[in-house]
């Protein structure tokens, strides 16, 4: 573990250098080397949380004909972190490792070059998993293991980010939003030209969320509104949507059958972006209504039930 962990806090290191040098191949190189950091890290947390700390949860495991388990020299990836930190009970928010992965993926096959403020955005969310990584699973106090250069750039970059992140979020304060489980994802939408989660209304005296003006804070651009609300609410939704396919609960979110987008909120019975509506209770047997109910043909229905009356037609 102790290899991994230094390996990992000289990956964030060079990565905080990269970034304060400030060229454009720097800056790609600051977000490739932080990512690689808290990866180490996380593995670093997986290597401590191994049966008899002998490091099994790192690697990828086969299974032989004769049912014996045998490790390979392969670790895990990010899925496969992820998968694990859930196996053994840990539920840190990968939001920031997330969100950072899809920027560093955009500036290497998307973007034209990286945006000094957007990279000091991104790194700026790194710093509370960097914490929760170091700090609640690991027992070590981070700003004793970095530098004092690197140390004070995180929490530079932390301040910068949060400071306007919540300058951001307070425009969308106003807003009407009947969901109880699914929060309106004012820090989950990103700008399409240049990566910045730092989001704005124009009028923030807007009630409605479908007639919201949104402009990116860095660039100036003008998301769509459709295409902005449908990715924030799926990456705002991811770990639930994780759940779903490990645990079966019921998914927070759904296509809508009307648009077609991903933003029918389930627990309203309503798409966010047309309105589309599916609501109440079966009228015979008076199970919930969900989209995979429902039919034209027989809205009052459950699936079953609408089958049946079917065969009667």
């Amino acid at each position: 573990m102790e290899k991994l962990l230094g390996n990992a806090i000289d990956s964030i290191e060079v990565g905080m250098q990269d970034f304060w040098n400030g060229s454009d191949r720097r800056l790609v190189s600051a977000v490739r080397n932080v990512y690689a950091g808290l990866l180490l890290l996380a593995k670093a947390v997986l290597w401590n949380e191994s049966p008899g700390n002998d490091g099994s949860l790192v690697f990828i495991t086969k299974v032989k004909k004769d049912g014996t388990i045998i490790r390979t020299g392969k670790t895990v990836d990010v899925k496969g972190i992820q998968d694990r930190f859930v196996e053994i009970g840990l539920s840190p928010d990968w939001g920031p490792l997330d969100a950072l992965q899809s920027y560093r993926n955009d500036i290497e096959h998307l973007f034209s070059s990286a945006d000094p403020n957007v990279v000091k955005e991104q790194l700026g969310r790194t710093l509370p998993l960097i914490q929760k990584l170091m700090g609640e699973y690991l027992g070590i106090d981070p700003r004793r293991q970095f530098s004092d250069d690197c140390w004070q750039a995180l929490l530079e970059t932390e301040h910068f980010f949060n400071e306007l992140q919540a300058a951001c979020a307070a425009t969308f304060d106003n807003i009407d939003w009947e969901s109880t489980e699914v929060p309106f994802p004012k820090t989950d939408m990103s700008c399409p030209n240049c990566g910045s989660h730092l989001i704005w209304q124009e009028h923030p005296d807007q009630r409605n969320a479908q007639h919201m003006h949104l402009i990116c804070r860095n660039c100036g651009t003008e998301p769509d509104l459709e295409d902005c609300i449908e990715q924030a609410l799926a990456d705002s939704t991811a770990a639930a949507r994780y759940l779903v396919m490990t645990d079966g609960d019921r998914a927070p979110i759904e296509t809508c059958l009307s648009c077609g987008r991903e933003a029918f909120i389930v627990d309203i019975g309503k798409c966010i972006l047309c309105d589309f509506e599916i609501g109440g209770e079966c009228a015979i047997c008076g199970e919930h209504l969900s989209v995979q109910d429902y039919s034209p043909e027989y809205p009052d229905f459950c699936e079953y039930h609408a089958h049946v009356i079917s065969k009667d037609d």
